[in-house]
């Protein structure tokens, strides 16, 4: 490859690469997006890390690269979720009408509950999972808060944003994006100086 092209192609995917895994996972925040985001987003991490393999194929850039997309792919949805609460979330009391249970492969079980509005109006992505205060079906018929997204982009989540939480979450997504564009630069430079190296 040229030297243009070598620079060409490690800034664009310095840019690119994180700029759409947060995007995606933005989309994803949205439960009627999230299977078409995740795959996209498999595939624009797998294009991001195969261009800094194909630039410099030396573990120390290969599994940062990977760590850190990984970051930004899976901590950017609930990020989004959060952050949408925060601006626009109204605490909103509802009915838990069932209680769904599964299991995963290492036979944990977690629980998913179904919700009504107590005044009747629609509830978009009308579901609570455990982690946001579904225990199983003692929680059948209970009255409880939520935050509900009025336009209705995220589901129902518990009524308590930890804001603390949230701004780690914003650092820790940006520095990611930065680390990684630093990698895929890096990755050009080290390149266009082993084929100078070639040359002589």
């Amino acid at each position: 490859m040229s030297p243009r092209l070598v620079t060409r192609l490690s800034v664009t995917t310095a840019i690119v690469t994180p700029c759409a895994l947060v995007g995606l996972a933005a989309l994803a925040s949205n439960p009627d997006y999230g299977l078409l985001c995740g795959i996209t987003g498999f595939v624009v991490l797998v294009a991001g890390l195969g261009v800094v393999t194909g630039l410099r194929p030396t573990w120390w850039l290969i599994g940062p690269a990977l760590a850190l997309e990984i970051v930004l792919l899976v901590a950017s949805r609930p990020a989004v979720r959060a952050e949408v609460m925060v601006l626009r979330g109204v605490r909103t009391p509802v009915v838990v009408t069932a209680a769904h249970r599964s299991k995963d492969k290492a036979g944990r079980v977690s629980w998913k509950c179904d919700l009504r509005r107590t005044d009747g109006l629609p509830l978009p992505h009308s579901a609570l999972e455990g982690y946001e205060g579904c225990f199983g079906p003692s929680d059948v018929g209970r009255t409880q808060d939520v935050l509900v997204d009025p336009a209705g982009w995220v589901p129902p989540q518990a009524p308590h944003v930890d804001r603390v939480a949230l701004d780690e979450a914003i650092v820790m997504i940006g520095a990611a994006a930065v680390l990684f564009a630093g990698l895929a630069i890096t990755a050009g430079r080290l390149n266009l100086r082993a084929v100078g190296r070639r040359v002589r």
